[in-house]
């Protein structure tokens, strides 16, 4: 499975120093202050894909170490910094941006934009793009695309702002989701794919009445097992 970089703003710590020393003891990565906010860069593995991983390390952060974690930082960079981590000149990456070299290759990505003409990308996009058509200059680890940083911003700012147990019905509903849509007659199915998921979740069987029936109660943990590990 892939190592995935992931660069996350946490809330600011009083004790800097303190957080750091947990941090550097559980995990592979970085800790940096940056215009007065604390960026978190994490290399996690051991996961199929960029939002199992994300959600993961965000949970293992805060229980190992007091990071909370408020949104995944956007990695931005100009012609100047693509070419400085390709190690190649900036001819040569205007090139590549322009098409004029490696005339197979897809078409570079769009700018997200360009402030006083200068134009600006996401760091992870063209990391996924160069793997795709130019895997010699690519980062060996992978980095989220946009879609997955939108989910994970999402869950982030849910896991901060809900109650517990309303965060975890919220989780729940979302994974049976397509179940529910598929399966809609097959009400022991779902009775079993509900039973399942609190088991992942480390819970006690208990159940919170409803309108539309039970559901679980929240997890006595804040993550899947398998992050806790």
């Amino acid at each position: 499975m892939p190592t995935y970089a992931l660069k996350f703003e946490a809330d600011p710590a009083t004790d800097v120093t303190a957080i750091e020393d947990s941090f550097y003891e559980h995990f592979d990565g970085l800790i940096a202050e940056s215009f007065g906010r604390l960026i978190v860069t994490v290399y996690i593995d051991g996961h199929a894909n960029g939002a199992s991983a994300a959600k993961c390390a965000a949970i293992d952060m805060r229980q190992k170490t007091g990071l909370i974690t408020s949104r995944l930082e956007r990695d931005l960079v100009d012609t100047s910094e693509i070419s400085r981590r390709v190690d190649r000149s900036r001819e040569s990456v205007r090139q590549i941006i322009h098409g004029e070299r490696h005339k197979g290759a897809a078409p570079f990505p769009t700018p997200i934009g360009a402030p006083n003409g200068k134009k600006l990308w996401e760091w992870g996009v063209v990391n996924d793009w160069l793997l795709k058509n130019l895997p010699e200059l690519a980062d060996p680890e992978r980095h989220l695309n946009r879609d997955e940083m939108a989910e994970i911003d999402g869950w982030l700012l849910r896991w901060r702002t809900l109650p517990q147990e309303q965060h975890v019905l919220s989780e729940f509903n979302e994974i049976t989701a397509a179940e529910r849509v598929t399966h809609r007659e097959a009400r022991a199915s779902s009775k079993r794919a509900s039973t399942a998921w609190v088991t992942s979740w480390n819970v006690r069987e208990t159940t919170v009445t409803t309108g539309t029936g039970p559901l679980p109660s929240s997890p006595s943990t804040e993550g899947k097992r398998e992050c806790l590990s």
